[in-house]
């Protein structure tokens, strides 16, 4: 019975450490597996690991095989989550062969926090379709003819025409411009095209920027970039202070004497912390950040429009006298 148990501890032991020891995956994705000759694609390699490990990077040289070169080599991303560091590069490869090409698996040494031993984590391999331009070979090839003597056309004389036009044109326009210029009136009245109503126009930016995928491209800067633009046009046109120049500290203070609503300006608040952590700090937000970033910016635009109210039947008919006073 007591060997029994003694067996079943050592099982558990060992399972126990293969399953603690399964923390580090590496892998090298293309962005697709078909080319033309002289395209450039981006692959991405990565290694996730326990956050105390010792990784040397795999040396990429100018080329990874004789028929796929190495265009650009970004800087090593790395970032943290939890107890694990996750390292990525991006590489931007190309091919002026055509075939069908094997990207070998890229190796990544590391070692544990007090252990001597190198341990190896490999990528899978995955193949490259390089393709040639397709070329009809099957029209015949054509001689080259001399010039031929031919009386004018409308075409060859209509260049004279329009550039007669242009310069009469041109003429009149300086004319117009000077005559313009003495009586200090602009030469042409655009005219202004309303603007919608400022939480009309915030909300509709902010859709755009959710469906432009910003973030999930990897653009985080730009992405709270943008979010902060919004709304600090948003605060200029609502509350008619310039949001557009002041800090994040100051825009919160002004709003102090515009909205009353705590939980609003609360979301308001951290998003634009946020952002500037992003921007200043250089922070890594969570995809969740980033979604509810956006979401507490609609929220906040939704409980701080204008309510624009209908006038009731009284105030109709008030409006209508002074209309038929002021024509007579």
């Amino acid at each position: 019975m007591n060997q029994i148990r003694i067996y079943i501890t050592i099982a558990l032991l060992l399972f126990g450490v293969q399953g603690f020891s399964q923390h580090t995956e590496a892998w090298a994705s293309p962005d697709t597996n078909a080319i033309t000759i002289g395209d450039q694609i981006g692959l991405n390699i990565g290694v996730k690991l326990d956050k105390d490990d010792q990784v040397i990077w795999p040396q990429i040289a100018d080329t990874i095989t004789g028929n796929i070169e190495v265009v650009k080599r970004e800087t090593i991303d790395t970032t943290f989550d939890a107890d694990q560091m996750i390292m990525k590069q991006r590489i931007v490869i190309t091919s002026f062969d055509s075939g069908y090409f094997e990207v070998p698996p890229f190796k990544f040494l590391y070692s544990k926090k007090g252990d001597t031993v190198p341990n190896l984590a490999t990528t899978g391999s995955f193949y490259l379709q390089v393709y040639t331009p397709q070329v009809d070979t099957a029209q015949p090839f054509k001689t080259i003819k001399g010039p031929l003597e031919e009386p004018y056309t409308l075409g060859e004389i209509l260049p004279w025409v329009l550039t007669g036009m242009a310069a009469l044109a041109v003429i009149v326009l300086l004319i117009l411009y000077f005559v313009k210029r003495k009586k200090n009136q602009p030469l042409f009245r655009a005219k202004a095209k309303p603007l919608p109503p400022p939480h009309v126009e915030a909300i509709d930016k902010l859709e755009k920027l959710r469906l432009a995928r910003v973030w999930q491209s990897g653009k985080i800067k730009q992405y709270y970039s943008a979010l902060t633009d919004i709304m600090k046009n948003y605060l200029k046109r609502r509350f008619d202070f310039d949001a557009t120049e002041m800090t994040t500290d100051e825009i919160l203070a002004e709003l102090q004497n515009h909205v009353s609503n705590k939980e609003a300006t609360e979301k308001l608040k951290g998003m634009m912390q946020l952002a500037d952590l992003v921007k200043f700090a250089k922070a890594k937000p969570t995809p969740l950040e980033n979604d509810l970033s956006l979401n507490h910016c609609i929220d906040f635009v939704q409980e701080t429009k204008a309510v624009v109210t209908e006038p009731n039947e009284e105030d109709k008919t008030k409006l209508l006298d002074k209309k038929k006073d002021s024509n007579v």
